[in-house]
């Protein structure tokens, strides 16, 4: 198995049968084409170069990514022209049963790295997941990459900066046990800032050691 993603400029148009039964969650219909055009039918990319994979996460379809990902591991590292892999879709579109089936897959796979990707806007997996309320997922996330934490997007917004203003206290704490975590935030605010502005002096004092370390 290939470790690296499959290339924009070489990935074939997605077939229009693929594109239906990955909308619908046909698993079937995907078997079939697999076994009577070719296994590389799964490498078709739509024109915002998703892969059937992508479009299965974004509907939460999660026996079809499933069964996809047993045909073609390869799938679970390509990245779309927003640049998103198919864990930062589906976590994005809340499906949280299909993200926690995927970082393991990432996992088992040594494909971890992957789960630091930055989408275009500079958010990775954990940025998302705090964003859309989902705390569980989000020291899931944590605890398989620490280096999340020190992801930054192009509004200088860190993980820890946007689970303090959403008040997430046990997210806030896992990343403030991490020294390298990062605690910036846009405006030239930090997550010290957002502890305040909210009104939590228990996450504020544990950031004021953070911050000045």
């Amino acid at each position: 198995m290939s470790t690296h993603s499959n290339t924009l400029n070489n990935a074939p148009p997605m077939d229009e049968r693929l594109l239906r039964s990955a909308v619908s969650g046909n698993i079937v219909g995907m078997q079939d084409l697999v076994s009577h055009e070719s296994p590389d039918i799964l490498l078709g990319r739509t024109p915002q170069g998703s892969t059937c994979l992508h479009i299965s996460s974004d509907f939460g379809h999660q026996d079809f990514s499933m069964a996809v990902l047993a045909l073609n591991q390869s799938l679970l590292s390509t990245i779309n022209l927003y640049g998103e892999t198919p864990l930062v879709v589906a976590v994005t579109n809340g499906h949280l049963q299909l993200a926690y089936a995927m970082l393991k897959l990432y996992q088992q796979l040594n494909l971890s790295d992957m789960i630091l990707k930055q989408d275009n806007n500079g958010d990775n997996a954990l940025h998302h997941a705090i964003r859309n309320g989902h705390g569980d997922l989000a020291l899931e996330l944590i605890t398989a990459k620490v280096g999340l934490s020190q992801g930054v997007n192009k509004y200088n917004e860190s993980p820890l900066y946007i689970a303090v203003l959403r008040g997430f206290n046990d997210v806030s704490k896992r990343l403030l046990d991490i020294p390298v975590s990062s605690h910036v935030g846009t405006n030239n605010e930090n997550a010290l800032h957002a502890a305040v502005r909210i009104g939590n002096p228990g996450i504020a004092k544990k950031l004021w050691r953070h911050v000045l370390h």
